[in-house]
């Protein structure tokens, strides 16, 4: 069994360099059973339109192209990509998360999220409720589709506001998988810190891992599960 997670390559557009080298890497994944997208894939994907199609759709191609292979598809929401729509539900076929996914992995308890409501300020977690409430959904289903990709440009700048140093974020990620792994979970995967790394953890005379596939946009690094070992890799250079 292989898997592979990848996360946060805040793709930007058509524009963005990085969308075609996301892309050539998931078109040579070659031998794969699931894929885990542990959120940002996108900078900005607050609901389906035509314009968002248009922006991505060298990525969207070759994740069509995994599921034609036959590779699972899961995907956990970020603070920058959410409400996914029917194209990652149905066309896909993918596995959504919103939040939390506990996963049963080799016969082992696997807790998977982007990471992003580990530790929230109030101001980010009502943001949060916003773009994710009714009304916001409403908004972007009538809203010509140019102004909706406008509009989630000024809101993926807003998220980073609330965003903390990446080395902060990291520390209350290990915290939080530590805690995890001492109330019975075997391995913890989160993402948002942008820093990769697989770490022995122990709580509560338990021993597990935590581990953060850091970030594609940053340096390309992603995580392999194979062989019942977690690894980070690289994919671009």
């Amino acid at each position: 069994m292989k898997i592979v997670f990848v996360a946060d390559a805040h793709l930007k557009g058509a524009s963005d360099p990085n969308l075609k080298s996301l892309a050539d890497f998931l078109d040579g994944l070659g031998r794969v059973d699931t894929l885990v997208v542990l959120g940002d894939l996108f900078d900005f994907w607050t609901g389906a339109n035509e314009k968002v199609y248009k922006e991505y759709r060298i990525a969207l191609e070759s994740l069509m192209g995994l599921k034609k292979r036959g590779v699972n598809i899961i995907y956990l929401e970020g603070n920058h990509d959410f409400s996914m729509g029917e194209f990652f539900t149905k066309e896909l076929g993918a596995g959504v998360h919103p939040g939390f996914f506990e996963w049963t992995l080799d016969g082992k308890r696997v807790l998977l999220a982007h990471g992003d409501t580990v530790s929230m300020t109030r101001g980010y977690a009502l943001w949060r409720r916003f773009l994710r409430s009714p009304v916001f959904r409403f908004i972007t289903r009538v809203a010509p589709p140019g102004f909706v990709w406008t509009t989630a440009n000024l809101l993926s700048r807003k998220s980073r506001k609330y965003n903390q140093e990446g080395n902060i974020v990291e520390e209350r990620l290990r915290e939080f998988a530590r805690e995890r792994i001492g109330s019975g979970f075997d391995t913890v995967i989160l993402a948002h810190s942008h820093v990769a790394g697989v770490h022995k953890e122990e709580a509560n005379g338990r021993k597990g891992a935590y581990a953060n596939p850091g970030s594609w946009a940053g340096g390309g690094s992603y995580l392999v599960y194979e062989k019942g070992a977690l690894k980070v890799a690289r994919g671009k250079r």
